[in-house]
């Protein structure tokens, strides 16, 4: 509030003991001072020129609007350009009040959930790649339209965490075949790709490393799939995750690690998709080039069919075309990300298989379903419930845990699965072991 200097000089201005002339006698004319708040406003919006006015006016209102349609209308959960979970509206607390916690996580829900943010910041990230910029929003623009994530150091103490709870689980479970396979990311792979001077990231040690520290499991080198074959498309120019031959590569590896024989030789590939713009161009704002989506059907007399325990559905085929039709296509592979996934055929081969896995193992179960009677999959960001019960209904023989390294890296929820307290030994009846509380 602008108070007018005029009136303090009128009514006086506190001296060193705090007197002044109005508490001399003379009085604190308010209304005055009133008049006087009211001439600093519009007398701000008075001394702005007509066209700045409004401009002013305008930017005030278009504020205005979008913030109360952002209250109204309705919320997404997850965001798909940016492959991640939105903030939800954060429960008011006095405590989170006095602190400021909760005027600062409502800021974030409100960031997040601003009606038209995708174009706003899309349109940002433009103007800065046409300044020169060489990457935005943790995405570089790369040589030939590839976009690379960003890759971010995996902290020590959550790698030391991911590392105990396998091997943990393998030696609670040492009846089952165990592998480990971390996929490295297209930023450590197709580096011949990245702008002059970006930053790129070994993953080759990174995953040594880890596998180092690992026991009790099979060790599936992807890395050492993928490079040989890093001139082809392997990954996705604007999206993060790998193309079905990407999969097909590592599968060879995963394969001869879950010592599975007699691959099937031949496949029918065929191409749902040309114009495929994945979430690393929705994250970066550059749009025009596109990806194809291709599938790979094995030639092979092994049905199955799809359940979806989270929902209650089934389906006769692991392909959803109702997502070739939305903005994310990689979809197209089971429709998303579920808690449990179950897979179920007409092999003959003795084997139920585990999957712990983020999103890049959707498209490598074109390639595994023949060999397996079942195949479970588990994304333990959207798993609530126990192991146990699990392993003896689906009567697991073989565990996989299939990731990117930039996720795997990043996601704490897997170990808390694989700690649970109720996961007892799958030779167990989990109806007798005692569990603790």
């Amino acid at each position: 509030m602008k108070i007018n200097r005029d009136l303090l000089s009128r009514e006086g201005s506190p001296n060193n003991d705090g007197a002044s002339e109005s508490a001399k006698g003379k009085g604190f004319d308010f209304k005055a001072l009133v008049s006087a708040s009211g001439r600093g406003v519009s007398g701000f919006f008075g001394s702005l020129p007509p066209v700045r006015l409004r401009v002013t006016s305008a930017v005030l209102c278009f504020t205005l609007f979008f913030g109360l349609l952002t209250l109204v209308l309705p919320k997404k959960k997850t965001s798909a350009s940016e492959n991640r979970v939105l903030a939800s509206f954060p429960a008011m607390h006095l405590s989170d009040l006095a602190s400021g916690e909760w005027q600062s996580d409502l800021e974030t829900w409100y960031s997040d959930h601003f009606v038209g943010r995708d174009g706003f910041t899309g349109l940002y990230r433009t103007v800065r790649r046409a300044m020169g910029q060489r990457d935005a929003s943790g995405v570089y623009f790369g040589k030939n339209g590839h976009l690379f994530l960003i890759p971010t150091a995996p902290d020590a103490e959550q790698v030391d965490s991911l590392a105990a709870a396998i091997s943990g689980f393998a030696a609670a479970h040492e009846d089952l075949r165990c592998c480990v396979a971390i996929a490295p990311n297209a930023v450590s792979i197709q580096s011949a790709y990245l702008p002059r001077y970006a930053e790129g990231m070994n993953q080759q040690v990174q995953l040594t490393d880890f596998y180092s520290r690992l026991s009790g499991v099979k060790k599936a080198n992807l890395y050492a799939a993928l490079l040989p074959h890093s001139g082809e498309e392997i990954y996705y120019r604007t999206d993060h995750h790998w193309t079905s031959l990407g999969a097909k590569y590592a599968f060879e590896t995963v394969a001869d690690s879950l010592a599975i024989e007699d691959l099937v030789s031949e496949y029918d590939t065929v191409q749902v998709s040309r114009r495929f713009s994945g979430t690393l161009a929705a994250r970066s704002g550059v749009h025009g080039t596109y990806d194809s989506i291709d599938i790979w059907l094995p030639k092979t007399d092994v049905q199955y069919y799809v359940q979806y325990p989270d929902t209650g559905e089934s389906a006769p085929s692991m392909y959803r075309r109702e997502a070739l039709s939305g903005r994310d296509q990689y979809a197209v592979f089971f429709g998303g990300n579920y808690g449990t996934v179950a897979i179920r055929t007409t092999a003959s081969t003795g084997r139920s298989l585990l999957v712990f896995k983020d999103s890049y193992a959707n498209a490598m179960m074109q390639f595994l379903y023949p060999y397996f009677e079942e195949i479970v999959m588990v994304d333990p960001r959207y798993f609530y419930d126990s192991l146990t019960p699990l392993l003896h209904q689906y009567a697991v023989t073989d565990v996989l845990w299939l990731y990117n390294a930039d996720t795997f890296f990043s996601d704490t929820s897997l170990a808390d699965v694989l700690n649970a307290e109720d996961a007892v030994p799958s030779g167990e009846d989990p109806f007798t072991v005692e569990v603790a509380e």
